[in-house]
């Protein structure tokens, strides 16, 4: 069969199995609640209380009341995707509810085999996942529409809300048989696009399709991005009840009537919901005019609808040696020169790679890695993850802030980044993705015997960027035993508006960093072990003890601002290529092999650390 993953092979665990955390215990209690199965072969009609009761699908398991005590199981050598139109959501696994302190959930496998794969990416890997579009480009297939009966869905009452600062008003214009003209006049935007939300009268069908078109017109006096309508239950905790499809709408000048294909997420009206748009983006002193016209029920294939940013393409599971193991992003269809080159075009939402025939002939597996999380643990508290696989995810493995005891063990992270982030003011695009990443505040969290490779960024971070009212507070954290390799860096950590306390990364063997799918790729390339990037939150009691760096493209550490006092670096084992530094030092000092007990000296790190020259690169 083709796309079986591939999963590198175990190294020697170099450290003994039973360790004590000196920050705290993380118990896991045998007993729980109630266990629910998940199989490739399940059916979700059934109540996936037993192996042969089983559930099939990922989203069934995200739209469950999972409670604290409970476990999930996912089935050995099965892999869980959701659907491409389904990307605008966080991530793959994106659990409705927390543990408890004493029930923690637990999110593990069943059965004999292969981890179970949480996989972040669409398989492009038949012959008709491809359409030439020109001598050497082929493009993924165009998703195609055919409409149905129309519904009846009120457009008559709408309201505008406003809030931080927001100066906007709504002035609703009756029309002869047909929808009113809202015309949304902003003279002072607010920081965020919830700061100024129109809202309009709801469904009033008892049930929605799966799909449905949104036709209405706009125009408005400066031009902009406009976001996307969606369906939202009308109260809190305003819950999703339908996404927009695609990329936000160009608003200009003059009458453009768009067609925006919707998808209903749980079809049973179980109350009230309301249109929804989000506004805060509409320029100050612009005038925005909008009009519905219809819904439409609508029926695609929506296989290859790629609402969401395609940050990589891995070939062949990353073992493809003819051209590239993963494609090389481009940023536009005219730059696609070589193949492998790939370009992600959000309005027709496909992908179109140079590749010289059709590219299933010559791969057995392409997977078009999409972005968003593998899991999302951010916002909840009093969960395990234990022996699972996260792979092929463009933002993070396991990603999320606001968080607490989130326990993440014996995992294999793979493939994981490449989304776009952002574009730079000079025009550079930024893309991003870490294996498992703290974002914001985060307590009490372990990270331990995982093994991780080819991330984007960083295999491990804790990081953030907070305030006075809201801070970022990254305090006890444990990282150890794992084993890391071919990432950009091994671990990277900053913080500001917070304080940092307690932080361990300990036992972990760290090997070649920079030298993954994405060095070559971006605008920054710097692999490090230890990349400390400039660090302004109040720190205290951050440990790096015992761990083995083995050989980095840049520096096995780099620290872009002095923070010692904070910070203790003992007994660790570095090696690096002859040629290259080992440490970066505040962008102004750098420390080769023969120069690190200098750096000891003068800095007062590293006591009890070793460094010598690397023997032969893998």
């Amino acid at each position: 069969m083709k796309r079986k993953f591939y999963v590198e092979p175990n190294f020697a665990n170099l450290f003994a199995a039973s360790l004590i955390i000196f920050f705290f215990t993380v118990s896991v209690f045998s007993v729980s609640a109630a266990d629910y199965y998940i199989s490739p072969t399940g059916n979700d009609m059934e109540d996936g209380r037993t192996p042969e009761t089983a559930w099939q699908t990922i989203q069934k398991v995200n739209r469950s009341d999972i409670l604290p005590g409970d476990r999930i199981l996912f089935q050995c050598g099965g892999t869980w995707r959701i659907p491409a139109y389904a990307a605008r959501q966080e991530a793959v696994l994106n659990l409705r509810h927390s543990g408890e302190k004493d029930a923690p959930i637990i999110i593990s496998s069943y059965g004999k085999g292969p981890k179970p794969v949480i996989c972040g990416s669409v398989s492009a890997s038949e012959t008709k996942d491809w359409v030439k579009i020109s001598p050497n480009i082929w493009a993924t297939r165009k998703v195609e529409f055919t409409y149905g009966k129309k519904l009846e869905l009120a457009h008559s009452s709408w309201s505008l809300h406003r809030e931080a600062g927001a100066v906007s008003d709504l002035r609703v214009e009756a029309q002869e048989n047909a929808a009113p003209i809202l015309t949304v006049t902003t003279r002072a935007t607010g920081s965020a696009p919830n700061h100024i939300q129109l809202w309009g009268e709801g469904p009033i069908v008892e049930k929605l399709p799966e799909t449905f078109i949104f036709r209405f017109r706009a125009r408005a006096t400066v031009p902009f991005q406009m976001a996307r309508f969606h369906v939202l239950q009308s109260g809190f905790p305003y819950h999703e009840k339908c996404a927009a499809i695609g990329a936000e709408l160009e608003v200009t000048q003059e009458w453009k009537e768009f067609k925006v294909p919707m998808r209903t997420i749980e079809r049973e009206m179980d109350g009230p919901f309301r249109w929804h748009l989000n506004l805060g983006k509409m320029p100050a002193n612009c005038e925005l005019q909008i009009q519905p016209i219809e819904t439409r029920e609508l029926f695609t294939d929506a296989q290859f609808q790629l609402v969401q940013d395609v940050g990589n393409i891995i070939f062949d599971h990353g073992k493809f040696t003819k051209y590239h193991r993963c494609g090389i992003k481009k940023w536009k269809l005219e730059d696609l020169q070589a193949p492998g080159d790939y370009f992600y075009d959000p309005a027709a939402q496909r992908v179109f790679l140079f590749w010289p025939e059709n590219p299933a002939k010559t791969c057995d597996s392409i997977e078009l890695a999409m972005k968003l999380h593998g899991v999302n643990h951010g916002g909840k508290h009093d969960l395990v993850f234990d022996g699972l696989a996260v792979a092929y995810a463009a933002s993070h493995g396991f990603g999320g802030g606001s968080c607490a005891r989130i326990v993440i063990r014996n995992c294999d992270i793979f493939y994981v980044g490449g989304a776009h982030q952002f574009t730079r003011e000079d025009g550079i695009p930024v893309r991003f993705g870490n294996g498992v990443e703290f974002w914001g505040s985060a307590q009490d969290c372990l990270v331990e015997k995982n093994r991780i490779w080819e991330i984007y960024d960083a295999a491990l971070t804790n990081q953030g960027r907070g305030s006075e009212t809201d801070p970022s507070n990254e305090i006890r954290i444990v990282y150890r035993e794992n084993e890391i390799w071919n990432s950009e860096y091994s671990f990277e950590y900053w913080n500001s508006g917070g304080v940092t306390q307690d932080i361990l990364v300990e036992k972990n063997i760290c090997r070649d960093a920079g030298y993954g799918w994405a060095h070559g790729q971006r605008p920054d390339p710097n692999g490090a072990h230890l990349m400390f990037y400039n660090n302004r939150a109040k720190t205290t009691g951050f440990v790096v003890r015992e761990n083995v760096f083995l050989d980095s493209t840049e520096v096995c550490i780099r620290m872009e601002n002095d923070w010692r006092d904070g910070l203790t670096l003992e007994k660790n084992v570095y090696s690096q290529t002859p040629g290259k530094n080992v440490i970066r030092y505040l962008n102004q000092q750098y420390f080769d092999v023969e120069k690190f007990a200098d750096y000891q000296k003068e800095l007062g790190m590293d006591a009890g650390s070793s460094c010598s020259f690397s023997k032969t690169r893998r």
